[in-house]
């Protein structure tokens, strides 16, 4: 009987959670479906929201790949790889990686994706220099 008393408290309080979120992360400017996703996984603590969500943003601006001069392609490429460093570095690759399959969901978004990968091999950062405090 206990077990069951405890078990219904957990799972009020993770609902509430769920509808606190909403409230105190800001989707704006990310894609329903995504945003959906990111706030319905109970494995996103508040914390890892609010940085999914700064990445998402960023990420998102890779649909427009193929409506961009190659300077541009170039700049878009080296912000997401800096993009990516700092998110990985409040983050696990792994948690990014399940947003990046929400994002590059289609088999469109898939090739321009593909590109920015082929891009982004050319693209030397220096790290070190990087400041990821203000990215999240």
């Amino acid at each position: 009987m206990k077990f069951l008393i405890l078990t219904n408290v957990c799972l009020i309080l993770l609902t509430g959670c769920q509808l606190i979120s909403p409230i105190l992360t800001n989707y704006n400017g990310v894609r329903m479906d995504v945003a959906s996703y990111i706030n319905h996984a109970w494995r996103f603590s508040l914390k890892e929201r609010e940085v999914l969500v700064a990445y998402a943003k960023q990420q998102q601006k890779i649909s427009s790949w193929h409506n961009l001069n190659s300077a541009k392609q170039h700049s878009l490429a080296e912000h997401r790889l800096i993009g990516r460093y700092c998110a990985e570095q409040k983050i696990s690759a792994k948690k990014l990686d399940l947003i990046d399959q929400q994002i590059f969901s289609t088999i469109e978004l898939q090739t321009k994706l593909q590109a920015m990968y082929a891009r982004q091999q050319h693209i030397q950062l220096d790290y070190s220099s990087l400041n990821c405090e203000a990215k999240f």
